[in-house]
């Protein structure tokens, strides 16, 4: 790999490890810095590197996007407080702090303070 080429790589990889893994557009550009950088890793290896990294940022992108968001912990062993409904998001938490999309059922009383 020429010097030029990892100077560009490195900090895209340093800024991919930034990234807030709940959105899924940082989640794709965190793919394609990744996917840059090994597909130009892999590319100079067989005499390509632009074209490596053209395809490795390509592929690197679409498999960020498709990944889903990491699951949220195990339902802990003691109830929280179960929240209203929050318009912004679409959902609510209840008292296990499971999240719901969609209104809550009629009757749910959120118990927080």
């Amino acid at each position: 790999m020429t010097p030029r080429l990892a100077l560009i790589l490195a900090p895209l990889l340093v800024l991919a490890a930034c990234s807030d893994p709940n959105d899924r557009n940082q989640r794709a550009l965190t793919g394609a810095a990744i996917g840059t950088g090994a597909g130009a890793l892999i590319g100079s290896v067989t005499g390509s590197a632009g074209r490596g990294a053209l395809i490795g940022g390509a592929l690197g992108t679409l498999a960020g996007a498709l990944t889903p968001p990491p699951q949220p912990d195990a339902i802990p062993t003691e109830p929280r407080l179960a929240q209203p409904y929050d318009p912004r998001y679409g959902g609510w938490y209840d008292q296990y702090g499971q999240w719901h999309h969609g209104q809550p059922p009629q009757g749910y009383q959120p118990n927080y303070k």
